[in-house]
């Protein structure tokens, strides 16, 4: 961590107060029939991105790829959202990626079996038919993690409407912790290679229901090298 400053932490943090989306912050990208991420008109700043009912169209949101966990760690993400409109098949996932690729990043089946189309990533997945509560997901250097569901101290599946907070914190060597309002549910152990650099996305894909996600704060802390 830098020594020269007391400033030895590097902050982004968005609430999403404005009219629009800064895009020199954010890449969107939105199938056809989809709903790009943008402003959604609720108090305290939020953004809202969608996709119809055509099967696995993806809307995803991205930041900078430019957060390395091995710099003077730990690297925290933190992302307030809920789900809006249905529940229903379809795909979810929150959390860290390595590129702005037009993907989902982390998908599972029904059975909870892991797809990555991201080489590193650590986040959380939902599938809207599969089994109950958020999973904890991950890929490193394209070798999957193990999906672990988070219950711990009771059920996290998503509920139209009501907002859950999703914390990551990855150490300088590839370490990740996945929380959900403040409780720790696992840790991967080298869930990511710690030397790539990684982006904030959050990805909703279709699956043959039309259906929204509301992210209400992006803050992502890194350590200042």
């Amino acid at each position: 961590m830098a020594t020269d400053t007391g400033k030895g932490k590097v902050r982004f943090f968005d609430d999403f107060l404005g009219d629009t989306i800064n895009l020199d912050l954010y890449t969107t990208n939105s199938d056809s029939g989809g709903t790009a991420f943008a402003v959604n008109i609720q108090r305290n700043g939020v953004i809202r991105g969608g996709v119809d009912t055509t099967d696995n169209d993806i809307t995803n949101l991205f930041g900078e790829v430019q957060w390395r966990p091995d710099q003077s760690g730990p690297l925290t993400l933190e992302i307030r959202a809920t789900l809006i409109t249905s529940l229903a098949d379809g795909e979810t996932y929150i959390g860290f990626s390595d590129a702005t690729t037009d993907e989902n990043p982390v998908t599972l089946s029904t059975a909870d079996v892991e797809t990555s189309n991201a080489d590193n990533a650590a986040g959380f997945a939902y599938t809207g038919a599969g089994t109950v509560d958020w999973k904890a997901v991950s890929s490193n250097a394209t070798a999957d993690g193990t999906v672990t569901r988070c219950n711990v101290g009771g059920a996290t599946t998503p509920a139209v409407g009501t907002w859950q907070t999703f914390k990551i914190v990855i150490n300088e060597v590839g370490d990740a912790k996945f929380f959900i309002n403040g409780v720790e549910h696992y840790e991967e152990v080298l869930a990511v290679a710690a030397s790539t650099l990684l982006v904030p996305a959050v990805a909703i894909q279709s699956g043959g229901t039309a259906r929204s996600i509301d992210i209400d704060y992006i803050e992502v802390i890194a350590g200042r090298v």
